[in-house]
């Protein structure tokens, strides 16, 4: 097989993502809906007066403390301040920038996962959730979290500690609902990890340091930004805690969020790493697949563990635990129907 073949396919999935994110350039100005005038305020007023509006969030008003996590803000006033260009414009090419690290990220992390192919399935499958390009088509924090899931995956997944401690910082200060995601991701590889090497009689710190320190960084890292934005440590304190924010997930709203294609090679993949587990086959990769699994469903139903907060809007996170393994299952599909084929084309010959 041509070597450079995965490339070019890789090169497709990067265009279709381009070619899906391009719509931000399709009206006179760049979206507006979803509150994304409110970080150009504080963009803007990081420029103008060279602070950052600590003590001023622009959302609801005005005049409380401004509790969003700042690396998105900061990006922005950043590539406004560097290029001269206009905010409007630096807004779509954030844009660009998500379409462009998307299939680049899930690439890297089906790689790990599963080889080559199940790289460059995953990146084309990123582009089969609409969820995920809903929230990446405005230049929002959560398109910059979503952006940076995939590779902070990728780096826990192949356990380079300080490549994932670095992914938990920026991810946490990129959006609060991404990093709750990541180290909640990160815990439960640990504690899973603990699980495998003391099974196969290994060293359990060794194997679980990634995921925890990761976990430990990011955690830190939060409750760090809230009390420096708030001066207390009262998470639950928060409106969206207090007022249960967020819409029930029921099958019907997955099946409609997701897609039948891949919801059904995500549950494929999901059943297929289950029986390797329980053959104890499973090895580091596969293993943060599972658990990033795991803890995507546990979001989507926290109201069944009494948090009942956002569970419709981390319907877009479990689709990026979902998208690689659906790509591992796509790559198993294939192989076996390959080795249906070839076992036809051998008994036909033979009777030939």
């Amino acid at each position: 097989m041509n070597e450079r073949l995965p490339l070019a396919f890789l090169l497709a999935a990067v265009a279709l993502s381009l070619y899906g994110h391009s719509m931000v350039f399709n009206e006179w100005v760049m979206p507006t809906y979803g509150n994304t005038m409110i970080h150009v305020a504080s963009a803007r007023h990081a420029i103008e007066t060279g602070e950052y509006p600590m003590w001023n969030d622009y959302s609801y008003g005005g005049g409380q403390p401004n509790l969003y996590v700042p690396l998105y803000r900061f990006l922005y006033a950043e590539l406004v301040a560097l290029t001269g260009l206009s905010f409007d414009l630096v807004g779509r090419l954030i844009v660009v920038l998500y379409a462009l690290l998307l299939p680049l990220g899930f690439y890297l992390l089906g790689r790990e996962l599963a080889g080559e192919w199940a790289g460059v399935a995953s990146a084309f499958l990123a582009s089969l959730s609409p969820e995920l390009l809903i929230y990446t088509v405005r230049p929002l924090p959560q398109g910059l979290g979503l952006a940076l899931l995939p590779i902070g995956f990728y780096f826990l997944a192949k356990k380079d500690l300080r490549a994932s401690v670095l992914s938990a910082f920026l991810i946490v200060l990129a959006h609060q609902e991404a990093g709750v995601f990541f180290v909640g991701c990160a815990f439960a590889f640990g504690a899973l990890e603990v699980a495998r090497a003391f099974l196969a009689g290994k060293r359990v710190f060794a194997e679980s340091m990634p995921g925890f320190a990761a976990w430990g960084a990011g955690t830190l890292t939060y409750l760090g930004w809230h009390f420096f934005a708030v001066r207390n440590l009262d998470l639950f304190a928060l409106a969206q805690f207090q007022h249960h924010e967020g819409a029930f997930v029921s099958l019907q709203l997955l099946y409609d969020k997701t897609g039948l294609v891949l919801l059904a090679l995500g549950a494929l993949g999901f059943a297929l790493l289950a029986y390797k587990a329980l053959e104890n086959k499973l090895k580091a990769p596969g293993v943060f697949a599972l658990s990033a699994l795991l803890v995507g469903l546990f979001c989507i139903k926290n109201d069944l563990f009494g948090l009942q907060v956002f569970m419709d809007r981390f319907i877009v996170f479990l689709h990026v635990s979902m998208i690689p393994v659906a790509a591992l299952a796509l790559k198993e599909a294939c192989s076996f129907s390959g080795k249906i084929d070839e076992r036809i084309r051998t008994r036909l010959s033979r009777g030939g």
